[in-house]
């Protein structure tokens, strides 16, 4: 059936017009802001420079409560918690301590993390009168919990679009708190500002049944903090044309840093060509680390955006990794058929 659909499928003929309709409408949502999904398979991977984030908590509907937790402390169960990742992390993030009661549960912003494109925010979710959140929230076999907001918005003043995921995870199952984590990336710089992050409905899957939505509190939690980053990336050498799935390529931009990459290249605008606009083009770009010791991160699976500027589009490809790792340890990165030398 499915080989049916697809051999249907490519006898189908358009107009030029036709194309160039369907191509903007692609653009315009490859452009907007991606879903954000809940339960996702264990995450990626990472390279590392030195990032530096000013956090200064304002706290709205409460106080911060507690010792602030370390951002290392606070990131050890999202990018690792060994010594040299600890120290890493330590250095480019910092905490921030803000929370918010309602309903007798407590959501606090531990730590942040950023870059020129890229920032991640971990939360931790706790009951006050110390009991656990709900019965039946086990983890899955990939770590994450079964728990979802209604609503989730942190608008930390970029204009433009943002990919990304958000999950929730038990950073220490001897506790009656959970974590929650929040990982996005723009297509452009972040500026420096207030981010301001608003939380409603707290809901589970009791026993990881997706089918089965229970809200445990439907208010509505409100966070702001400073939002601040030091330039931690590095820029490659650009401009070297690029073979990426067969289709010619210039590279106009390509930055590592401790928290994420980009890569950005222009190709010819040539709407009514449908090999240009086959998702072998422009879903999947071929993009690897390789790292000193051998071993090698795909990156080939990461976001992005499209947009026409003039006679030809400007493609993103952008990420978070997996693991804070130090740029001292990549060797290269290899975009389509060129590998560019890492020398942080």
């Amino acid at each position: 059936m499915l080989k049916s659909y697809r051999e249907s499928m490519n006898d189908l003929r358009f107009t030029r017009e036709e194309k160039n309709s369907m191509v903007d409408g692609l653009m315009a949502a490859m452009e907007s802001p991606k879903p954000k999904h809940k339960v996702l398979p264990l995450r990626r991977m990472v390279a590392v420079g030195a990032a530096a984030a000013l956090v200064l908590a304002l706290g709205v509907g409460a106080a911060a409560t507690g010792v602030l937790k370390s951002a290392g402390e606070a990131f050890a169960g999202v990018f690792g918690g060994a010594p040299a990742q600890t120290e890493i992390i330590d250095r480019i993030g910092y905490p921030v301590g803000a929370s918010d009661t309602v309903d007798g549960i407590t959501i606090t912003a531990d730590a942040i993390l950023g870059d020129t494109y890229s920032y991640a925010i971990v939360y931790t979710i706790a009951r006050t009168d110390g009991e656990p959140l709900a019965e039946g929230i086990d983890p899955n076999e990939l770590g994450y919990l079964p728990m979802t907001f209604e609503e989730d918005d942190s608008d930390v003043g970029h204009m433009g679009g943002m990919h990304g995921t958000s999950y929730f995870y038990d950073a220490d199952p001897a506790d009656n708190a959970v974590q929650y984590v929040e990982l996005r990336t723009a297509d452009g710089p972040l500026q420096p500002g207030t981010a301001k992050v608003t939380l409603q409905g707290l809901c589970v899957f009791p026993d990881g049944d997706y089918s089965n939505k229970q809200t445990l509190v439907s208010g509505k939690w409100s966070f702001k903090f400073q939002f601040a980053f030091e330039d931690s990336s590095i820029q490659l050498p650009a401009g070297q044309t690029v073979n990426l799935n067969g289709l010619e390529a210039t590279l106009d931009r390509v930055e590592l840093s401790p928290l994420s990459f980009l890569v950005e290249y222009t190709v010819p605008d040539t709407r009514a060509s449908d090999e240009v606009w086959s998702n072998d083009h422009f879903q999947t770009v071929p993009i690897s680390l390789t790292m000193k010791d051998g071993s090698t991160v795909d990156l080939s699976n990461s976001g992005g955006s499209v947009r026409p500027q003039g006679q030809v589009i400007v493609c993103q490809r952008s990420d978070i990794f997996e693991a804070i790792l130090s740029l001292d340890e990549v060797a290269s990165i290899t975009i389509g058929d060129l590998t560019l030398p890492v020398n942080p």
